[in-house]
């Protein structure tokens, strides 16, 4: 074991040439201090007696450390063992804290992190909201990959909430919802020095529709959807029979239907609902082609699985989307065909569900608990930690309810069960005799 006085020129050849045999070459200058010389490697040691056993102590490869920065870390663990610590374990808790630092910085990626929140927080939404943050998601990342999200600014985050407000004024909403949520996550889990989407507002004010169609509308959007035909309208129809989310509607699959039911299990609430199928569903159902596993679909094969699919909730809307395309170019000749006013207002695919929530109560007389199951809307409170019955029955007897209520529509009746606003119409006419 050979003592020299260590210089980088004599280092430098020593592993220019290394020996056979891996030799410790100790440093004349400071005791214990040593590089080992092997025919691959040179690496520095601290040789140093504790406790009376005698510690080899590693403290980097040559030449990536050099001679001054051996003895620094030679003095450090001198001073850790004055201080009456063991150097093995300062070594052991120095080596954890850079594997941890080394780790924190991977994940503030910012893929990594978004991928890493979407595992822990997406299995709780339902497959909508997972569908709808997973968009804006994968749109931030698509903007700031490859950063550390400690770096990313609360100006970043707006200007990039304005460009997605500028397409739609939801998305940019629910954009907030996931930069908030992503950010609180980051500053709990990666240690963030501060959260700079902490207090960012919802960039628009929603006003809440209240759009509802009346009787003579539904019946003449139900003779343009016989008109338009499959499958954009028999998904209409099926969701005016329904009231099921149109998004939701559009990805049943023919393995859903069970006997008289459809097994909705893929839906916002994220439980399963079985709704039944009255003879107006029933009948749109039997006059659906067999094209692929989806009722409802263009057959249209994804490119990704070579598989037809079914119709997404994000087709109907815009000026190339599917109302506008195969359904209100209908409204005038029905209109026509049926001595009806045309639907000159506008209504959404969603508004169909809102007038099926209303025409439950106010016209075929079914009780507004039992029209919010039908909905397949979550029941909060504690009646959410209380109520577990079984509402299947209900939900059935108030479909049938509607569906008579629909051939009444379908004739040009009158509802037998007075709505509400009609009823308080009537009271103050009797009011004014």
């Amino acid at each position: 074991m050979p003592t020299i006085k260590m210089s980088r020129a004599k280092l430098e050849a020593l592993t220019a040439k290394p020996p056979e045999k891996r030799t410790d070459y100790f440093d004349a200058g400071y005791t214990g201090l040593c590089l080992t010389v092997g025919r691959r490697a040179a690496t520095w040691y601290y040789f140093r007696r504790v406790d009376g056993k005698l510690n080899r102590l590693r403290i980097g490869p040559w030449p990536q450390v050099g001679i001054k920065e051996a003895r620094s870390h030679a003095d450090e663990l001198e001073q850790a063992i004055e201080a009456g610590q063991h150097p093995k374990a300062v070594q052991a808790r120095q080596k954890a804290e850079k594997t941890e630092s080394r780790d924190i910085d991977h994940d503030r990626l910012v893929e990594r992190a978004a991928e890493n929140w979407r595992k822990l927080h997406f299995p709780a939404l339902g497959t909508s909201s997972r569908n709808d943050y997973g968009k804006q998601l994968d749109a931030f990342v698509e903007r700031f990959e490859g950063r550390d999200i400690a770096s990313i600014t609360r100006g970043e985050i707006i200007r990039h909430l304005d460009s997605v407000q500028s397409r739609s004024a939801a998305q940019a909403n629910r954009a907030a919802v996931v930069m908030r949520q992503l950010f609180r996550y980051a500053v709990d889990r990666l240690d963030l020095p501060a959260n700079p989407a902490a207090d960012i507002r919802n960039p628009s004010r929603m006003v809440r529709r209240k759009r509802t169609l009346s009787r003579d509308e539904i019946r003449v959007l139900w003779r343009a959807c016989e008109l338009a035909g499959y499958p954009h309208g028999h998904a209409l129809r099926f969701a005016l029979c329904t009231g099921q989310r149109i998004g939701e509607i559009g990805m049943m699959r023919w393995a859903d239907i069970q006997g008289d039911y459809w097994a909705n299990k893929e839906n916002k609430t994220g439980q399963r609902i079985d709704i039944y199928l009255a003879p107006h569903a029933q009948k749109i159902i039997k006059d659906c082609p067999r094209i692929g596993e989806h009722v409802f679909t263009t057959g249209v094969e994804s490119r990704l699985t070579k598989k037809t699919t079914g119709l997404r909730s994000d087709i109907w809307g815009g000026d190339r989307g599917a109302m506008k395309r195969y359904i209100l170019p209908r409204i005038p000749e029905t209109a026509t065909e049926l001595e009806l006013p045309a639907i000159t207002e506008a209504f959404t695919p969603h508004d169909l569900r809102r007038s099926v929530r209303t025409g439950l109560t106010g016209w075929a007389g079914v009780a507004p608990d039992t029209a919010e199951r039908v909905l397949n809307h979550a029941i909060g409170g504690l009646r959410a930690v209380y109520d577990h019955a079984d509402y299947r029955p209900h939900v059935a007897d108030a479909l049938i309810r509607w569906d008579a209520e629909l051939d009444r529509i379908l004739s040009g009746d009158a509802a037998k069960v007075l709505s509400f606003s009609a009823y308080a119409e009537t009271a103050a006419g009797a009011d004014g005799r």
